[in-house]
């Protein structure tokens, strides 16, 4: 077993909280302007308004991977940042903490929330500190069996998680800001709720399967850049997906939620094929041996 030393673990802790509120706020402030850039003043083909928005987000996804190579010291970074996903599934469940904050808060981060990205992001986040911690306690790979299930069962619960995710806020936080009704919805709390569960549990299925994440990955980054090379075919695309997933799903992914995924999906799996190559090597290696004190003898 191979663990991580405290001065590991409190620098990780510190570069996480300090870079993943600051990557969340630049996804945010970006992905503000290309939703009203690409939908709600409707998209006349020229990119040139994007361009700042792109930077600021990719500048925000650079910081995120950052984020997920600390697994390579320690896990406490990411399951600290992890444990804080609580504050966006209080704001999610509860819609009217969402008109608070936006009271104290600019609208940017306010909007970030709404359409759920920081609650995908810092759930990930945890769920990948767990899967690490685990690895560095027992880093041999598992049966075929089990490595088959992660690899087919973690894609279809990230869909699954992330459309019961956005199916819940369409009918809580969206439904009580354009109605101004913030009771809660019982319904798409429980989705929520049961969205993130999904979500956590397909990112842990990678300690059965550490290559579950690429697929989901690829095929995030492959809608983010489509939105962005060739928005006049994609977003109409994404529209014809079922109600109410088409009124979050296309502000969702640009707030860059998909394409943070995506990145993290890939840089959490390098880690972890890391962090396990480091903890195997560490068990195989022998222990030195033990030395003992010289024996003394009484005088002949």
């Amino acid at each position: 077993m191979r663990t991580s030393s405290s001065t590991a673990r409190l620098l990780t802790i510190v570069v996480a909280v300090v870079l993943t509120p600051i990557a969340l706020i630049l996804l945010s402030v970006g992905g503000q302007t290309m939703n009203l850039t690409l939908l709600a003043y409707g998209f006349d083909g020229d990119v040139t308004p994007l361009i700042g928005p792109v930077l600021l987000q990719a500048l925000g996804l650079a910081l995120l991977v950052l984020v997920a190579l600390t697994g390579i010291r320690s896990s406490a970074g990411l399951i600290v940042v992890g444990l804080s996903s609580i504050g966006p599934l209080v704001v999610a469940v509860l819609p009217v903490t969402l008109s608070w904050l936006y009271r104290v808060t600019p609208r940017e981060w306010g909007d970030g929330l709404l359409y759920g990205v920081p609650l995908i992001v810092l759930a990930s986040l945890g769920a990948m500190g767990l899967v690490l911690a685990l690895v560095r306690r027992d880093p041999r790979p598992k049966s075929g069996v089990l490595w088959a299930i992660g690899l087919i069962a973690s894609p279809l619960l990230l869909v699954a998680g992330a459309g019961a995710i956005a199916w819940g806020i369409a009918d809580g936080t969206l439904f009580a800001l354009q109605r101004f009704q913030f009771d809660i919805r019982p319904g798409a709390a429980g989705a929520v709720v049961a969205g993130t569960v999904l979500v956590v549990a397909g990112v842990l299925l990678t300690r059965w399967s550490p290559f579950a994440l690429i697929l989901p990955a690829v095929a995030l980054l492959a809608v983010g850049v489509a939105l962005i090379a060739a928005p006049d075919a994609t977003v109409p695309m994404l529209f014809q997906l079922p109600r109410p997933l088409n009124t979050v799903v296309p502000s969702m992914l640009l707030y860059a939620g998909g394409a943070a995924a995506g990145v993290l999906y890939l840089a959490f799996t390098a880690v972890l094929l890391r962090v396990r190559a480091q903890s195997r090597r560490s068990e195989q290696a022998p222990s030195a041996p033990a030395t003992y004190p010289p024996a003394t003898y009484p005088p002949a």
